[in-house]
């Protein structure tokens, strides 16, 4: 299999993938701007047709420029824009299992309302996003050099392994480590999935914008604290697991932090390369996104983040070691509130905040500052935690 092709399938499976935790989000911004469906899918077992959006032409001849992209997974389908007669203006057909993409101008002949129609002659399995707008769309070309985001988070993760690995902290507790993260974030995200949009909503509909905002946040976090810190706590000190000495205390944490790294440069890395390898698999508005955050600042941001972050990780997670080995539940809720209250403030950012180059830059400032505090706390329980015999 060529190295293309392998990609598009990998490319295929993630949009699957990404289709089956969300809802399609339609767009309908108005007759002077256009319109867009994000994320929709079609799975059909016979025959049939959809209009997922209608073109507004306000005058005669008005271009209309048309972005179709998705993956086909079995069957075919085509996509047609009707005049509001019934007439076929434009088509295309899809019949080959992959990655796809049209984009094109169209002209109509008459003013009105002509619908974006997809229509099926049996089973067809599909994702798609589809947009429209008055002239041109223009396709945006992704630089490689975003690639360094990813490739920086990776490295981020490798240098603490490479820290643990000179200071001989033992392989087996850093291993551990990556385990209980993957684990925790896992159990997480299956209660967060189909919860938090209920939650979201019941808050929304009966706070203030702002104050359901901030309580949807805490909330947020405290799911952090109960999955992450709570549940890690669980294992440590009901299993012989948490009465280690200082090294393999701190290879947990250190392990716990650099696999979220490693995980989340990967998956930049793997997007990045898909959209510039495969760009039909990827949505008009994620190229968007993707090309506007090419710049050294949005670039350096992950890397910062991640290299702060792991050191609230290894705070978080040796405060349990010490409330282990010395029999004090409060270093349990020391690593509670702080491993919340950074995933609280995390939550609230994505509320708008992150919009901005400025706005972003204030986020990673707050990072900064937990991860400083979280290595000075690091240092201290370093300097005070109890020996403990290696069995």
């Amino acid at each position: 299999m060529s190295t293309k092709r392998w990609l598009g399938t990998i490319a295929v499976a993630l949009v699957l993938f990404w289709a089956a935790g969300c809802a399609p989000a339609s767009t309908q911004t108005g007759p002077t701007e256009g319109a867009r469906v994000t994320g929709a899918t079609l799975n059909e077992e016979s025959a049939g047709s959809a209009t997922p959006l209608t073109v507004h032409v306000t005058q005669a001849g008005q271009p209309i420029g048309i972005d179709f992209r998705g993956a086909l997974v079995q069957g075919s389908f085509r996509i047609q824009l009707l005049a509001s007669e019934g007439a076929v203006l434009w088509e295309s057909t899809f019949t080959d299992a992959g990655p796809f993409a049209v984009d094109t101008v169209v002209e109509p002949v008459e003013p009105g309302d002509d619908p974006l129609t997809l229509s099926w002659d049996g089973p067809v399995q599909a994702t798609y996003n589809l947009r429209w707008q008055p002239g041109e769309i223009q396709v945006p070309t992704i630089s490689p050099y975003i690639l360094l985001s990813g490739i920086g988070m990776i490295l981020v993760a490798v240098g603490y392994v490479i820290y643990a690995a000179a200071r001989r902290l033992g392989w087996g507790y850093l291993g551990l480590g990556a385990g209980a993260w993957i684990a925790t974030v896992v159990i997480k995200f299956v209660w967060a999935i189909p919860a938090n949009p209920p939650i979201y909503a019941a808050l929304t509909g009966a706070l203030p914008k702002n104050l359901a905002t901030v309580a949807f946040s805490i909330y947020v976090g405290s799911l952090t604290g109960f999955t992450e810190v709570l549940l890690v706590w669980l294992l440590l000190r009901y299993t012989k697991l948490g009465r280690v000495p200082w090294g393999r205390a701190l290879a947990f944490g250190i392990g716990f932090g650099a696999v979220e790294a490693l995980l989340l440069g990967a998956n930049s890395v793997i997007g990045v390369v898909t959209a510039i390898v495969s760009p039909s698999s990827v949505s008009l508005e994620a190229l968007e996104q993707i090309v506007s955050q090419t710049t050294a600042l949005y670039i350096a941001a992950p890397i910062w983040e991640r290299f702060f972050t792991v050191l609230i990780h290894i705070f978080a997670n040796v405060c349990l070691f010490c409330g282990v080995v010395r029999g004090r539940a409060r270093w349990l809720w020391v690593s509670f509130v702080f491993k919340s209250a950074i995933d609280a403030v995390a939550a609230w950012a994505q509320f708008g905040l992150l919009s901005t180059v400025a706005g972003l830059w204030i986020i990673e400032g707050i990072v900064a500052a937990f991860g400083i505090a979280g290595w000075l706390g690091t240092r201290w329980i370093g300097a005070h935690y109890p020996q403990v015999e290696t069995e």
